[in-house]
């Protein structure tokens, strides 16, 4: 029930109890729009088709599959152990093209574009796959922004160590304003490349990896506008798109529109909904910053098809080893389940998209705390700081623990160090509810107003469980 203006007792708790009104108004409204084809979004998703059984505020981090995705992919691990000289002969080759198609057109890739378009496991996968066939020399510079996933981080470490080249990281600060929206990234690729001009080292710039939505602070990039900039300063710079929560989440992915991108990736796990360990891989195979396209680029696996220099991108990454490649196929049964069942992308994005951006408010008004970035940056993901009293990984960490063990509850809590901020990245996703935010938003805040009461010092433990990914 909403609050009503009697429930108020000041001036205060009136405009905020107002505020919820409109915002479950607001909701409610998303909600009916998008459920308009009968698709009942919300916990009637949630119970009908999901095997959740906690409220999910990460689903960024590792998704959920539906019933009826992984019910498709026990039935071709069926296929797989009945046959399996067939099944991996023949079966799984003709059903990964067909697969592959799908992915294709969901992720809008026209014409000979398609033949770039490989499925693996994950965007750890994929970004091993180029930074590690790259042909690399002593002194060559990576470039990418200092809120970059770790797993690039690391990978660039390592070829720093094996192969020698140079790391260069752009910086760029949290929490952002609507005023730096855009041009924060813009200005810390400007001036990371002008540096590198004025060391004459910009012909050593071989390759830029950039995220179209950052993991942590969740925000997307303005990866056209970065790659035009990059390209007008080096054409010959090799320009990676880590997309790993786009697919599902960017409304209307359209890869064969994009200029100046060489490869780009995607998780399905996370967004899309098909199971763990898919993933896609698009190479621009007439990109002119690749020498060899015959073995560039080669998967993290050369298995015995692999003959170097003799078998096409497709060839040398359908088949690596014998393992189970179902979840591969899978992805195409999770984009049928989101045309068939939630009633297709556009529903889909307009209830998440609106109960994210709603839910953000509500918790900012509730909470009295500022955001890490303005909406316009967010999609289903939103970051927003925590209350001013979990102000430590030990506090943060206890109020990460008492929701998940005392409400089943999952609510990632991330130390921002540059600026020692402690906010939470929320997951808007289907399967929840409105009610669901406000009821984790009033249980932060009587945690913290217990927290108030005890004078008890807690353990100091690290809060590196919780991060989200």
């Amino acid at each position: 029930m909403s609050p009503t203006p009697s429930s108020c007792t000041s001036m205060m708790s009136m405009l905020s109890c107002l505020f919820r009104s409109v915002v479950l108004v607001v909701v409610v409204a998303a909600a009916t729009q998008a459920a308009s084809s009968g698709v009942p979004f919300g916990h009637d998703v949630l119970s009908e088709h999901f095997l959740l059984n906690y409220t999910n505020f990460n689903h960024g981090s590792y998704g959920a599959c539906p019933h009826s995705v992984l019910d498709y992919q026990s039935s071709l691990r069926q296929q797989q152990e009945q046959q399996p000289d067939i099944w991996m002969r023949h079966q799984y080759r003709i059903l990964l093209n067909e697969t592959r198609q799908k992915v294709a057109d969901n992720v809008g890739l026209v014409d000979d574009d398609r033949d770039g378009l490989v499925i693996v496991e994950s965007a750890s996968t994929a970004v091993n796959a180029i930074l590690r066939s790259y042909s690399w020399q002593p002194g060559d510079v990576i470039l990418y922004f200092s809120v970059a996933f770790g797993m690039v981080k690391n990978t660039a470490l390592w070829l720093q160590q094996e192969r020698g080249i140079q790391i260069v990281e752009a910086p760029v600060v949290f929490p952002i304003s609507e005023d730096q929206a855009e041009t924060a990234f813009l200005d810390s690729m400007q001036a990371a490349l002008q540096n590198l001009q004025n060391a004459s080292n910009l012909t050593k710039l071989k390759m830029v990896v950039l995220d179209h939505i950052v993991s942590n602070p969740a925000v997307k990039e303005p990866i056209q506008e970065l790659a035009n900039m990059i390209k007008a300063h080096n054409p010959d710079c090799y320009i990676l798109i880590d997309g790993a929560h786009a697919m599902g989440q960017i409304q209307q992915l359209q890869l064969s529109s994009m200029q100046n991108i060489d490869a780009y990736l995607s998780n399905g796990h996370k967004w899309l909904y098909s199971p763990k360990g898919s993933a896609f891989l698009w190479v621009n195979t007439t990109s002119s910053s690749v020498i060899n396209h015959s073995t560039f680029p080669e998967p993290t696996v050369i298995s015995k098809e692999n003959i170097i220099g003799n078998t096409s991108l497709l060839q040398r990454f359908e088949y690596v080893s014998a393992r189970d490649y179902t979840a591969f196929l899978a992805m195409a049964a999770a984009i049928d389940f989101r045309r068939d069942v939630l009633g297709g992308d556009n529903a889909i994005y307009y209830y998440c998209r609106t109960l994210a951006i709603q839910a953000k408010h509500y918790l900012m008004n509730l909470w009295n705390v500022t955001a890490m970035a303005p909406d316009s940056m967010e999609e289903f993901m939103i970051n927003i700081e925590l209350p001013k009293e979990i102000h430590s990984t030990t506090m943060g960490l206890a109020l990460h623990n008492h929701l998940l063990q005392q409400h089943n509850i999952y609510m990632p809590i991330v130390h921002y160090e540059p600026t020692d901020r402690y906010f939470t990245r929320l997951s808007s996703q289907v399967y929840l509810e409105f009610k669901d935010f406000q009821r984790m938003g009033d249980l932060v805040l009587e945690f913290v107003q217990r927290e108030k009461q005890t004078d008890a010092p807690r353990r100091q433990e690290s809060i590196q469980e919780v991060i989200v990914e």
